[in-house]
């Protein structure tokens, strides 16, 4: 086919001539904007050994620029960071030592779940606090388990620290039984960080919390009493009193019950109602088996009576001693010897 070469030129520049005169947006069509993903989230849960939520566990994350967020758990260990753009950030717990904490579980949120309108409002990384060495002077009712909880420490980071060979000796490798005026050298914290990816949920175990009670009840033959029913009221470090706990004691006679590390008095209630025992327990209160107000906080537990604690070996502490020989069919001798002082720990568990 032939082509009219004249012809076509002629039409270019009467199109060019229409394009230079043409109001821009007469035109101009707008093409939308490529589609963006949708701000994520970050949902975290701080729970403790028995998978309870932790309240006021401080969480930072932190992307490749050092700005962070922060925020701090619920009553029911959660906490949303909102807003954030599609990657993988750094999760810390800056209060807490490396081996006080790990993640347990990331798994995807719902797609629901996930998204997000918000922007985050990031804020450079704040600096970390100054976390030398120190000591830490035992007061009555201290143990490790509590003064880890408050430091921010896994127990057993304290008590295995090198610089706390000499009381682990003194006090026969029971961290849970200290005396007033020990020295307990509390280590350099140490940080970690862990991968937090958008649009995950991790749930976070702090390891150590809760401690666990155990009180046994016995019989006047000393067999347990069993399947008792009970009301158990805690008293934490703050003086606050938890909800009341109901049960009944297991078939070796125990209450057994998960608890803060910071609690100070446990009151138990066997049958309640008209023929109600009422016990009341300072916890940690008791002093090493080797001291004299050792020996009477066990006894008068196992319901042997010595008078006051910390009055010294007087007669009522004698005598006391020589009710608990006679019922373990040791030599009546009415002093702790080594015979006495084992089976002592033995009855008392502690």
């Amino acid at each position: 086919m032939a082509t009219d070469t004249s012809s076509l030129a002629q039409a270019d520049q009467a199109a060019q001539a229409q394009s230079d005169t043409q109001a821009v947006d007469a035109t101009t069509i707008t093409c939308p904007p490529p589609p963006q993903d949708p701000n994520k989230v970050i949902e975290v849960t701080v729970v403790g050994e028995d998978g309870k939520g932790l309240d006021g566990i401080e969480l930072v994350i932190t992307r490749d620029d050092g700005q962070a967020l922060i925020g701090k758990t619920s009553p029911d260990g959660r906490f949303l960071f909102k807003g954030l753009p599609l990657g993988t950030y750094q999760l810390s717990l800056p209060e807490l030592d490396e081996e006080a904490w790990q993640v347990k579980t990331t798994v995807d949120l719902s797609e629901a779940d996930a998204n997000c309108t918000l922007l985050a409002t990031w804020q450079p990384a704040p600096e970390a606090s100054p976390a030398s060495e120190q000591t830490h002077v035992i007061k009555q009712g201290e143990c490790i388990g509590k003064i880890a909880e408050r430091y921010g420490f896994f127990p057993a980071t304290i008590w295995e620290h090198d610089a706390n060979a000499a009381l682990k000796e003194l006090r026969h490798d029971n961290m849970y039984i200290l005396l007033a005026n020990d020295e307990v050298v509390i280590p350099e914290k140490r940080q970690k960080t862990e991968a937090a990816e958008a649009g995950k949920h991790l749930t976070i175990e702090r390891k150590g919390v809760p401690e666990f009670l155990h009180i046994r009840f016995l019989n006047d033959d000393e067999s347990p009493r069993e399947g008792v029913p009970y009301l158990l009221s805690l008293t934490i470090g703050r003086g606050d009193a938890e909800a009341e706990i109901s049960g009944k004691t297991d078939a070796q006679g125990f209450v057994n019950q998960a608890v803060s590390p910071d609690i100070t008095q446990a009151t138990i209630v066997l049958n309640p109602g008209p023929q109600a025992e009422t016990y009341a327990f300072n916890i940690g209160y008791t002093d090493p088996i080797d001291t004299v107000s050792g020996w009477q906080g066990r006894l008068k537990c196992l319901g042997y009576d010595c008078g006051e604690e910390g009055n010294g070996p007087d007669g009522k502490t004698e005598m006391a001693i020589r009710e608990f020989q006679r019922a373990r069919q040791l030599e009546e001798t009415g002093s702790m010897d080594e015979a006495t002082r084992q089976a002592l720990l033995s009855a008392a568990l502690s």
